[in-house]
């Protein structure tokens, strides 16, 4: 006979009544011994090999970082000696007057007349004027300010001018640089503003105008720094002042290889130089010499023939 009670579900769960039939509550399942697992051999195991991978992976890091980036050329590990980087000095003058000391036998017109580059063929030195372009490159994070660069003469003066040959070569100047000049012989050799035909520039670093030279890190400032002695033989090196995070540091700026600069004035009387090697199209040439050729004559000639009118005629053969 149907009934009319509800239908009931039935589930896993306690009640009274099956409390009171004796029924148990279900085991709850194992959890996992944590411990066991830490103390199993392969564990350790792996541990270990992990830590050694990690250490591994950080030596060979550094060491590349360290042969694409030395770790003292990092931003954060730059000292203020060390915030600025000598990106290139060299010598750009390629026109006027140079001494080659030597040259007893004057075989240097052969070295002139072979097309080579004859200022790295003997001991050469500037005459009158000397123009180096000097290129700095910041290195630090925060910016570095150049507030003066003075030259430091190599005994405290230059001495007399020394004798040996001449060359007087023609070239091309150098521009689209910040130009700066400094009389090199004067009691207080200080930087200038350079300008090509000016009499005297104004200080550059000093004085009512004075200016400075900014560097941002990667950042390079090339400068041109024209040189003049009238009539001393000078030898020295330029110690650059700057400012960096609120302190000061300062740097010595010399030739390639960590040589000095140089530079000598001219002998009052050119017939005190053993030879004078100039080009053919500097004098007339009565015999058709190629304009493109070096000549060679004595001091005292090359004195003699140039006490008369312009334009001087070219020696005979």
């Amino acid at each position: 006979m149907p009934s009319n009670r509800p239908g009931v579900r039935r589930t896993g769960a306690l009640t009274r009544s099956s409390v009171r039939k004796g029924r148990s509550r279900p085991a709850p399942e194992e959890a996992p011994d944590r411990l066991r697992l830490l103390r199993s051999p392969a564990t350790w195991l792996a541990g270990i090999l992990l830590t050694v991978a990690t250490v591994t992976f950080q030596d060979v890091l550094t060491g590349a970082v360290k042969a694409i980036l030395p770790l003292d050329r990092l931003p954060d590990r730059i000292s203020p000696q060390n915030a600025i980087d000598v990106v290139e000095v060299k010598d750009v003058k390629d026109t006027g007057t140079y001494l080659v000391r030597g040259d007893a036998g004057k075989h240097f017109g052969t070295v002139l007349n072979s097309g080579a580059e004859w200022r790295h063929k003997a001991d050469i030195i500037d005459v009158g004027k000397a123009e180096w372009m000097i290129t700095l490159q910041g290195r630090a994070a925060q910016q570095v300010r150049i507030t003066d660069i003075v030259p430091e003469l190599e005994g405290g003066k230059c001495t007399s001018p020394p004798g040996g040959s001449l060359v007087v070569a023609p070239g091309q100047g150098v521009t689209d640089v910040i130009p700066l000049e400094v009389a090199i012989d004067s009691p207080q050799p200080r930087m200038t503003s350079y300008s090509k035909g000016a009499k005297a520039g104004t200080p550059y670093f000093t004085g009512p105008k004075a200016k400075q030279i900014t560097l941002n890190q990667n950042e390079s400032e090339a400068f041109l720094v024209h040189a003049t002695s009238a009539r001393g033989h000078c030898r020295w090196r330029y110690r650059v002042h700057y400012q960096i995070g609120g302190g000061t540091a300062e740097m010595t700026l010399s030739r390639p290889g960590g040589k000095p600069f140089e530079l000598t004035g001219e002998l009052p009387d050119t017939g005190r130089y053993r030879s004078v090697h100039f080009p053919a199209f500097t004098c007339t040439h009565p015999d058709a010499v190629a304009p493109d050729t070096w000549l060679t004559q004595t001091g005292a000639e090359y004195a003699r023939a140039h006490r008369g009118k312009e334009p001087v005629p070219c020696p005979k053969s």
